[in-house]
């Protein structure tokens, strides 16, 4: 019969209560076993508990190993199934004729169990009558008495354990700093140890035969027996705080463990009772530690999350402002750290000093805030509060000698009590991220209240990012190219990649629908990576490998972060066997304003292989001359927009001419983007350009159509 695994950690711990195993015979356990043979008249009587691998028989008559394996003992049956088992001939049932004890020695033919069960109903064993010839099945009686010389067990066992804990709290009372105290059902102080009277003030020899209340107080007093009452039923109260009267009137935190028991047919009661005070000093600084920002000492994320759900469920209304400084990262990149956590630390003092004394501000994140306002508040005095905040961030922070002047946005939300359903602290916290998001996108120095125009807007940009996954995975993406041009000759010099996308439904659509949101998805290091095959692979088909021929390529900002970029290209040219003057690389002025060492690194690995750098769009954002220094590059791109109005705005005109110049004295070619017209193209040349593309030229064009050019 195999033998059915039972939950056993449980009952194994109860088990370890009781020290049973291993210990010598014990009168009290071998008067049992003495008893059941007689009045059963079995020639065979156990005690035993399972353990882990083996029974153990804690006394035996008629039977001479002290264990016997627990996958054969019967007594694992009675175990298992926790209720009185009784075979009156194992060879008559199927079940149990073929097991190693019936069949071999010392064969079994009658057994007879009943569960020891503690007070919580594990069992830790059984009581067990065996014979070797068949027997009639026990009456309902006999039955009764079997059980009855189980807790009969059961009763040795607790009173053993008790006399072993009380010889050891004995032992250790008088050694341990906790007050440990008995009493009688009287209430009467039978044990007062020496932690005792240095909690309480009061000496044992006055506490010993008083009444507990007379000592402690009658709250404390309840608080104690309420604990025992709980204790009594096996479920230990620990944790149980309250505080404590001394002698001399003082109150002291404590924590409570407690036990009663019956001894001598009266009940007892026994508590440990522990000073708490440096843990609650402890457990308040982990509190603090938990719930407040290192660096400024405001609440974190979590506790602003904490409290305004605590609001909300209570139905109040709430406004959330969540404050986010603009391009920070800048601060630590070129002043250091310790000046940026200055500003960090200076930045939430201004929000401080400026929400209302009510409101609660946190730091949520690297360099965001939030200001939390319980209660309807007014939009225009949201709207007042929101411009103040966004106008103090931006005065110039004056730290350790530097001056740094930083902007910052806002976004807002608010639940008012209408609209409170089904409204979390997250989703609130959320919608006023929405609103940051939308305000920074708006410029800086801007604050924007949340509408659901924005979480729609949130929607469409989730599922294009969807629709745009499932396109490159169907392979939707194409690359058209547009034709660079020397302006003197006109000859065809290189090409722009440009990506496209082919909607099933839609047709063509336009890269403005859909760039800005595939440059910042986790799909764009794969797209990106194709864009960077297909060009190369475009090169090797025009030829580029025998005439001078370039195919630019413009990374995204995640490919300048990827640690194999150059390990790519330099994979990808040899693979098409084309020189490294046929790829270049157009980088952004918003990708390198956000760059770093490694970045810079990477991109002076693949300058110095051969492989150009372009900057696009040059003069259009706010990148310094220093930046022209600082990065390895063979090329600027003058944007299209100067280009556009090159003939009627002497302001583009001069624009245009600095960057040629610049150009120039820096070494590095130049090429203008957006050239429409004949007269732009003779205008640049004059000026020195020498390159250009443009619809003059030719729009960008498949890349079957593109040898036709």
């Amino acid at each position: 019969m195999t033998v059915h695994s039972i939950h056993d950690a449980p009952r194994l711990a109860a088990l370890a209560d009781y020290q049973v195993f291993g210990t010598p015979p014990e009168r009290e356990f071998d008067r049992i076993v003495q008893l059941m043979a007689e009045l059963f008249s079995v020639p065979t009587a156990l005690i035993g508990f399972m353990g882990r691998e083996s029974h153990y028989f804690k006394a035996r008559t008629g039977f001479d190993a002290c264990e016997a394996s627990r996958e054969v003992s019967f007594c694992t049956y009675t175990v298992e199934r926790n209720k009185v088992l009784v075979i009156p001939d194992t060879t008559a049932d199927p079940a149990y004729r073929d097991h190693p004890l019936v069949e071999g020695a010392p064969g079994i033919r009658f057994y007879a169990g009943a569960p020891i069960r503690t007070r919580d109903g594990q069992c830790i064993g059984a009581v067990s009558l065996v014979d070797y010839v068949p027997r009639a099945p026990l009456a309902e009686s006999q039955e009764k008495v079997l059980q009855d010389l189980a807790e009969m067990v059961m009763d040795h066992l607790n009173r053993r354990r008790l006399l072993m804990v009380r010889r050891a709290a004995l032992k250790l009372a008088s050694s341990i700093p906790d007050a440990i105290i008995c009493s009688n059902q009287y209430d009467e102080v039978t044990f007062w140890n020496k932690g005792a009277e240095q909690l309480t003030g009061i000496h044992g020899n006055k506490a010993r035969g008083r009444k507990l209340g007379d000592l402690i107080g009658a709250q404390f007093q309840h608080l104690l027996f309420e604990a025992g009452t709980r204790g009594f039923e096996r479920r230990p109260v620990e944790n149980e705080r309250s505080f404590l009267l001394r002698d001399d009137g003082s109150h002291l935190p404590v924590e409570v463990s407690s036990a009663i028991w019956v001894e001598d047919d009266q009940y007892q009661r026994g508590f440990v009772i522990r000073d708490v005070s440096h843990r609650q000093d402890l457990q308040n600084r982990v509190r603090y530690l938990r719930d407040s920002d290192r660096l400024t000492g405001l609440p974190n994320r979590a506790r602003f999350l904490e409290i305004a759900q605590g609001y909300l469920d209570r139905g109040r209304g709430l406004t959330v402002l969540k404050v986010g400084l603009d391009n920070f990262r800048s601060v630590n990149s070129s002043l250091g750290i310790e000046i940026g956590d200055e500003v960090l630390r200076e930045a939430a003092r201004r929000v401080s000093a400026l929400a209302p004394e009510q409101a609660m501000v946190a730091r949520l994140a690297g360099d965001e805030y939030g200001v939390l306002l319980s209660g309807e508040e007014d939009p225009q005095t949201v709207k007042a509060l929101s411009d103040a905040i966004v106008g103090e961030m931006a005065r110039p922070y004056r730290i350790h000698g530097f001056e740094c002047r930083i902007s910052a946005c806002l976004g807002i939300a608010s639940a008012t009590v209408d609209t409170l359903g089904g409204l979390d602290s997250s989703d609130l916290l959320k919608r006023a991220l929405l609103a940051l998001q939308e305000a920074k996108r708006l410029g800086v120095n801007q604050s924007v209240t949340f509408t659901e125009a924005l979480s729609e807007r949130v929607e469409t940009k989730h599922r294009l990012e969807q629709d745009l996954r499932q396109a490159f995975q169907q392979r939707d993406f194409e690359l058209h190219f547009q034709p660079q041009n020397d302006l003197e000759s006109g000859k065809v010099v290189g090409a722009e990649a440009l990506l496209r996308w082919r909607h099933p439904q839609r047709g063509l659509v336009a890269p403005g629908e859909f760039i800005e949101v595939l440059e910042v998805s986790d799909q764009a290091l794969h797209v990106g990576d194709w864009i960077l095959e297909a060009s190369c692979a475009f090169a090797a088909a025009q030829g580029a490998a025998q005439t001078p021929f370039r195919v630019g390529v413009n990374l995204f900002p995640c490919q300048l972060h990827d640690p194999a970029l150059a390990d790519k290209v330099e994979a990808l040219l040899k693979r098409y066997g084309l020189p490294p003057r046929a790829l270049e690389l157009e980088i952004t002025e918003t990708t390198i304003l956000e760059s770093s060492a490694d970045i810079l690194a990477r991109l002076q690995r693949l300058r110095d292989h051969g492989v150009g750098i372009a900057f696009d769009d040059y003069g259009t954002g706010y990148a310094s001359l220093s930046l022209l220094k600082k990065y390895p590059l063979t090329r600027l791109k003058i944007d299209r927009q100067f280009v556009a109005n090159l003939g009627t705005s002497p302001d583009d005109l001069a624009i245009i001419n600095s960057i040629i110049v610049l150009g120039q004295n820096l070494g590095l070619e130049v090429i203008a983007e957006g050239i429409e017209e004949q007269a732009q193209m003779e205008m640049l040349l004059r000026l020195g350009c020498r390159e250009g593309q443009g619809y003059w030229f030719s729009r960008p064009v498949p890349e079957a159509e593109f040898a036709a050019l």
